[in-house]
């Protein structure tokens, strides 16, 4: 069997704001992600839909933030929707080199009031006849 190694990255981008909440720092994150190069990458607090923010600030991108942020480097990935608000939801997401056989999102919450869920992806990575399963 072929040896596999595969360069895994993981990070909580806070919707694209810094830590202090007070600048939007998406773009930065995005050459921060590009610089390491992973082969997937694990992304928590990404917002899928934000009504709000698109007119507040003038470099919010105008797709969905995990789209953004894999642009030309993952061609694959997953969204999973764990907040939903009236201005829009927010989640995780998976960017992927590899292309995806499926992917679900798992509701792990215990209460309603606070939702937390695992995205769970199957990928298939050329030359390696098995699935490889990412949470």
């Amino acid at each position: 069997m072929a040896e596999l190694s595969l360069k895994v990255l993981t990070y909580n981008i806070h919707k694209g704001f810094s830590a202090s909440n007070l600048r939007f720092i998406l773009h930065e994150i995005k050459n921060s992600l590009r610089q390491i190069n992973a082969d997937v990458v694990f992304l928590q607090e990404v917002h899928g839909e934000r009504n709000i923010s698109n007119n507040r600030f003038d470099d919010w991108p105008n797709n969905q933030q995990f789209e953004f942020l894999a642009d030309q480097v993952w061609q694959h990935y997953a969204y999973g929707k764990n907040a939903i608000y009236k201005s829009g939801h927010h989640g995780n997401a998976i960017l992927s080199k590899y292309p995806f056989i499926e992917w679900d999102n798992i509701n792990v919450s215990l209460f309603r009031s606070a939702s937390r869920s695992l995205l769970h992806g199957a990928i298939q990575i050329p030359g390696i006849h098995r699935k490889i399963h990412i949470i």
